[in-house]
């Protein structure tokens, strides 16, 4: 059996812009809005984890 990877479902709510545009690239790259939005938190994280103040907040 395929272990699953996501678990923890997240609800946002987007402006009709916004989704409009997260829509529009999913589309075009042929990918789920969903893997659209993960990316790019995993990309905000990835910054943040770069900032020695984050690291800090982190580690508390």
């Amino acid at each position: 059996m395929k272990k699953k990877v996501y678990t923890r479902p997240v609800s946002v709510a987007l402006s009709e812009e916004m989704f409009v545009q997260v829509k529009t690239i999913a589309d075009n790259e042929e990918i789920g809005i969903s893997d659209y939005i993960r990316e790019a938190i995993r990309e905000k994280l990835t910054t943040n984890n770069h900032n020695p103040l984050q690291q800090e907040i982190i580690q508390d």
